[in-house]
């Protein structure tokens, strides 16, 4: 069936770039600093490199890019319900990454294939019925110490809320609050290592973003993520 994003694939990037004008920053600066937290987070921790990635909700592909440089001995998975978004990120002929449509609750994967699943504003397009089913599905993937990254965008932030009424495939779309993502995935099994929020400042304050890494309990932030680890004993 067509998803509600086939019509803005050609469009995406143009939509994502007007609505972080907000910012002063493009759709590719974004990519590179939720992934760049990422990476820093499991740096930190100590976690050794993925050596397979999901990417729940890949869109265009254009994430795959990045991972393939900040990951490049991992293998990379990306699904989306949108068989024309998928279409565009097979153009892509990423190295050691795959594409795939799946509109099921089901995943598509046999149990423990992934060391890491990252997700951007994916959950906020999902029935609120539903998460808890997603979220459970997406620990059954995960293998046994595997890490779980959902990136949403911050309800207390009334920017934030501004650029998803301006964005059409944003507009509608029902908020998630920072604690909700966080006990979805407690709830599922996973201990949570970390609520964190970024993106304080726009472009032209850029010379304080120096301080943001001291801001990351601050719930003032653009964005949010919520990072858990799945037990070393399978769930």
């Amino acid at each position: 069936m067509p998803s509600e994003f086939d019509q803005y694939v050609d469009r995406y990037k143009e939509i994502i770039n007007a609505r972080s004008a907000i910012v002063g920053e493009s759709f590719e600066y974004f990519i590179r600093l939720r992934l760049g937290l990422l990476a820093r987070e499991l740096a930190d921790a100590s976690e050794p490199p993925p050596r397979r990635i999901l990417d729940f909700g890949c869109g265009i592909g254009e994430t795959e890019r990045t991972m393939r440089e900040l990951f490049p001995h991992a293998t990379v998975d990306g699904i989306d319900s949108s068989p024309e978004s998928i279409k565009a990120a097979l153009h892509l002929g990423l190295r050691d990454v795959s594409f795939q449509v799946s509109e099921q609750a089901d995943l598509p994967f046999e149990t423990g294939s992934f060391d890491l699943i990252y997700s951007n504003g994916t959950f906020h397009h999902i029935e609120h019925s539903a998460h808890d089913v997603v979220v459970r599905e997406l620990v059954r993937v995960l293998r046994p110490r595997g890490h779980l990254f959902v990136f949403e965008n911050n309800p207390l932030n009334p920017l934030t809320l501004l650029g998803m009424y301006r964005n059409p495939f944003d507009r509608g779309a029902r908020v998630l609050f920072p604690w909700y993502l966080r006990r979805l995935q407690r709830d599922a099994g996973l201990r949570i290592n970390a609520l964190r929020y970024y993106v304080f400042f726009p472009k032209q304050l850029k010379a304080l973003r120096w301080s943001e890494p001291w801001l990351r309990t601050v719930p003032l932030g653009a964005q949010y993520y919520v990072w858990g680890t799945k037990a070393s004993s399978t769930c």
